[in-house]
């Protein structure tokens, strides 16, 4: 039996390396060599949420990194729209669109996954992009109505939803037997 070596074995030297290029980045900017760089504190939250997307997605990390991840990106994303080019009156007009993104990635994630996990997730997945895509035109102004008066006459739709959905599982469960 061949004795196994440590699972990272330069995890020190990144971690070193990156804490070496922070302290640099930060003494540059508190010597007043960079100006403008508090616009972009957000990028820390994005890129560490990416990377914690990135560990679950392709390295089979722990599942509560989903969350985590998704919490961070999208929180950076924000942050850094709102400190850089967006103003507060932009970001809510658009703000279903992180809806989406959330539910995307919990059906991506989801997809991973098999059984009672995957319709755990990908349902509340899909749930989460419809409703961010009902939204979405009234944020924007596509729709003019108001979303109350639109949600009082359309509601039934729901009903004609469900029935493909129902439909679909039935012709894709008689297509397996």
């Amino acid at each position: 039996m061949v004795a196994k070596g440590p699972r990272y074995p330069n995890k020190y030297l990144v971690f070193s390396i990156v804490l070496i290029l922070i302290g640099i980045v930060l003494l540059l900017w508190t010597g007043g060599y960079l100006r403008g760089l508090e616009a972009l504190w957000p990028v820390l939250p994005l890129v560490l949420g990416l990377g914690f997307l990135y560990a679950v997605f392709l390295r089979n990390a722990r599942q509560s990194y989903v969350f985590l991840g998704m919490f961070l990106a999208l929180g950076g994303a924000v942050m850094l729209l709102m400190t850089t080019v967006m103003t507060r009156v932009d970001l809510i007009r658009i703000w279903p669109v992180f809806m989406t993104v959330t539910g995307v990635s919990l059906v991506a994630y989801g997809m991973k996954k098999r059984g009672v996990r995957r319709i755990s997730l990908t349902i509340p997945g899909y749930a989460i992009v419809v409703l961010s895509l009902v939204f979405l035109p009234f944020s924007l102004d596509l729709i003019r109505d108001d979303f109350i008066e639109a949600v009082g006459t359309w509601w039934p739709s729901l009903f004609v939803v469900l029935g493909v959905v129902l439909l679909f599982v039935y012709f894709s469960r008689r297509q397996r037997d």
